[in-house]
């Protein structure tokens, strides 16, 4: 089978994939996949209505992620067929843990909770309810107090510019400068740069007539997935204005459910998400048949 490199031309071709697998992680999105098909150098092949992906981590180690196919447990189990051993996955949704399971091989297998999926309800995140909100709440009536006026706006061909200017000179200069940080950096200015090809949905955050924040999202199936947020950390409760915004706008019609993503480990990031009460951190594994 030959692979070849992932590029945003291919986003379209792919795209379709993604409503099969049964799993709402964000590793199998457009967003989750294409804003890190460089630093992980992915590949990928379509073969017989099934698309194959592998990547590489920072060791050049070759990792694959499950097949998606209508029958991806059967796709699953023709991969472990046909590829020399070891063969390592990568970000395996728990659901799909019985093929390897029932393979005929030896499988070693690894869960990582830096990367579980912190999925929500979407109607909380709408509403804010009960007391365990009562901080997110109180953070937004601070961010309303503090500005004359804020509006949350679509981000759309007119106002992107915009978006870009907040990012390169209000948030770039504050950002942290770890490999994956500059790296997402490097894929935000690139999803603005090609918003209508990623297709994604965004928003940004007006505090008395400039930008203070912006979020962008994805809908796949019932799930609204939030790839990127940004917000100008001097207005205090920009964030949570972000979140409890984006998910009023975007969380409509068949949207029920809202995955923030992973923490990578960072201790500030888990506390935030955690804050939201998740109903369920999704698992995802690593797996290396032998």
């Amino acid at each position: 089978m030959k692979y070849k490199s992932l590029t945003l031309q291919d986003i379209e071709t792919i795209r379709p994939f993604y409503r099969m697998i049964q799993s709402q992680t964000c590793d199998f999105t457009v967003g989750g996949m294409f804003m890190w098909r460089d630093f992980y150098k992915m590949e990928y092949a379509i073969e017989d209505c099934t698309f194959f992906s592998r990547l590489r981590d920072q060791n050049d180690n070759i990792y694959y992620n499950i097949p998606i196919s209508e029958d991806i447990h059967a796709a699953i189990r023709r991969l472990i067929a046909r590829e020399e051993k070891p063969l390592r996955f990568c970000t395996v949704p728990e659901r799909y843990l019985p093929a390897f399971l029932n393979c005929g091989s030896d499988t070693v297998i690894s869960e990582h909770a830096d990367y579980f999926d912190y999925l929500y309800c979407a109607a909380d995140l709408v509403l804010l309810k009960g007391k365990k909100y009562n901080g997110q709440r109180n953070l937004i009536s601070q961010f309303k107090r503090s500005v004359d006026a804020w509006s949350f706006e679509m981000i759309d061909s007119n106002s992107i510019n915009r978006v870009k200017d907040f990012f390169y000179n209000t948030y770039l200069p504050f950002s942290k400068e770890g490999l994956f940080e500059q790296e997402e950096n490097k894929k935000v200015i690139e999803v603005l740069d090609n918003f209508d090809t990623y297709g994604m949905l965004g928003g940004y955050l007006i505090a008395d007539g400039k930008i203070v924040g912006f979020s962008i999202n994805e809908i796949v199936g019932d799930t609204l997935y939030t790839h990127i947020e940004k917000a100008d950390r001097q207005y205090k409760g920009a964030y949570q204005m972000l979140v409890n915004q984006a998910a009023i706008t975007f969380a409509v019609d068949e949207v029920s459910f809202i995955n923030r993503e992973e923490d990578m480990g960072d201790l500030g990031l888990r506390t935030s998400k955690k804050s939201y009460h998740p109903i369920e951190l999704l698992k995802k594994y690593t797996i290396e048949v032998e």
